[in-house]
């Protein structure tokens, strides 16, 4: 997989959440009059966020649920979340070996930063 894109009718404030908040570096960038979006570095993982009010097709949006999650692999998931811009849950443990705590992006796109405590199983 290359990159994941997302298509909001919140450009600024999706951009601001994944770029200010979260602080994720601009890979790049653009901005025309039929298309506008960005695309963030998130640890390896491209995210493209696209504003769908000025794509030439119209996007179908509907609501994003919990069908797609962004998960960051982090080393530290306490540095981070105390680095974070906006409050979040304390990290929990799960019961096959990682600790994690997740927010929402503003069209509520669940991410998910987590820290592997144990190594993950390998599936034969």
């Amino acid at each position: 997989m290359s990159y994941v894109a997302l298509a909001t009718s919140y450009y600024d404030d999706v951009v601001e959440f994944y770029g200010v908040t979260l602080g994720f570096p601009t890979v790049r960038s653009w901005d025309r009059p039929r298309g506008r979006g960005r695309v963030f570095d998130l640890n390896g993982l491209r995210l493209e966020i696209l504003d769908a009010r000025r794509e030439q097709s119209p996007h179908d949006l509907g609501t994003p649920g919990d069908r797609v999650n962004i998960v960051v692999e982090v080393d530290d998931v306490d540095a981070v979340r105390a680095g974070l811009a906006q409050e979040t849950p304390e990290p929990v443990a799960t019961s096959w070996g990682a600790k994690l705590f997740r927010v929402r992006d503003p069209d509520g796109v669940p991410v998910w930063f987590l820290q592997w405590i144990e190594p993950p199983a390998q599936d034969a």
